[in-house]
């Protein structure tokens, strides 16, 4: 893609799909082991969860250090919360579709 502001992008959407497959799993999971929720609901909990870590991630990411050792391209922040959003909404709309 280049360089500038949308380097890594591919990675971020790459990283987003690959977390909600993982929180939509954790979701039916814990509707099956749990239950007492709706299966939507509960995909919807963990792509919020998801969403949370993504923000927690978010920290230490910021760092030098970690860019240094890593081979990953260096991501700038606001990566982290637009990759946050786009699962935030996500469960949104599970929750509010899944709930009718």
């Amino acid at each position: 893609m280049g360089g500038g502001s949308l380097r890594g992008v591919g990675l971020v959407l790459g990283a987003c799909l690959a977390v909600a497959a993982v929180a939509t799993l954790g979701g039916v999971l814990f509707q099956i082991v749990h239950g007492g929720t709706t299966v939507a609901r509960a995909v919807a909990y963990g792509l919020w969860i998801a969403a949370a870590l993504a923000l927690v991630v978010m920290l230490p990411a910021g760092s030098k250090y970690f860019w240094r050792s890593s081979t990953l391209p260096p991501l700038e922040r606001w990566w982290f919360a637009a990759a946050a959003t786009l699962l935030t909404v996500v469960g949104a709309l599970v929750d509010g579709l899944g709930g009718s």
